[in-house]
């Protein structure tokens, strides 16, 4: 049992469930799972990854809709991490898992949905991105994971593991994705804006040029469509003469 996904529905991980499984190297938590119970995965000594599939509660949401404007906030919500990760008395889940290197944390939610709206040719660039960048981790089934390093830190005399995202990185790599995402949208957004523009310039005698049918955009509207569309995080408008 070197890899163990957990059934989707399940909501509690009882006290010490896999206490002592040393077989045991990477589990997959489903997003139904609400609290793993103490020291349920104690001693599994050779686990060395941990994925969370219900990311959209682990993480910052104000960062993702933000990007780096709320960079001091990070990407991880510590609170909520934590409510996870330790019982009321602060004995961790995962104690004395000395090989625990990684928690993995699935953001399909705000990548690959979005993903599989674009067409195939900018999908398959959003794709080779990801797969370039530092602690992002596309699985064979579509499933995006931003990783983050497992660090034990010494805390009144006790070793306690501690999840970061170390001189932000994942967050970073998270944010260059959504901006890849948000340019594609924004490219097939102004292509179907355009055709309208220029079908509605038509005349019923004679067909005007599409070069002649096109509308200038005044720069202060276009940071106002950039922000209306929930871009102004990720992407800057092209100011003219800027």
């Amino acid at each position: 049992m070197a890899e163990m996904s957990l059934n989707d529905g399940l909501q509690t991980i009882g006290a010490g469930a896999f206490e002592g499984c040393m077989a045991l190297r990477s589990v997959t938590v489903p997003s139904t799972v609400t609290e793993l119970g103490s020291c349920a995965f104690q001693e599994c000594i050779n686990l060395s990854e941990v994925i969370f599939l219900g990311g959209k509660r682990l993480l910052n949401q104000e960062f993702v809709a933000c990007g780096f404007e709320r960079e001091e906030h990070g990407l991880l919500d510590r609170e909520a991490l934590d409510a996870m990760l330790f019982d009321e008395n602060r004995y961790v889940a995962f104690d004395g898992c000395p090989e625990l290197r990684t928690i993995k944390i699935s953001i399909s939610w705000v990548v690959s949905e979005r993903m599989a709206r674009l067409p195939r040719e900018c999908m398959l660039s959003v794709e080779e991105r990801i797969h370039n960048l530092h602690r992002l981790e596309l699985l064979q089934d579509g499933e995006v994971l931003a990783c983050f390093p497992v660090v034990s830190q010494a805390e009144g005399g006790n070793d306690l593991l501690k999840v970061q995202d170390t001189n932000l990185e994942t967050a970073r790599s998270l944010h260059k994705v959504l901006q890849l995402i948000a340019f594609h949208e924004l490219k097939e957004s102004s292509i179907l804006i355009e055709l309208a523009i220029w079908k509605s310039g038509i005349d019923v005698a004679t067909f005007a040029p599409r070069a002649d049918c096109r509308v200038p955009i005044p720069d202060t509207a276009k940071s106002i469509i950039m922000d209306y569309c929930g871009f102004a995080g990720f992407l800057k408008p092209a100011i003219e003469g800027g």
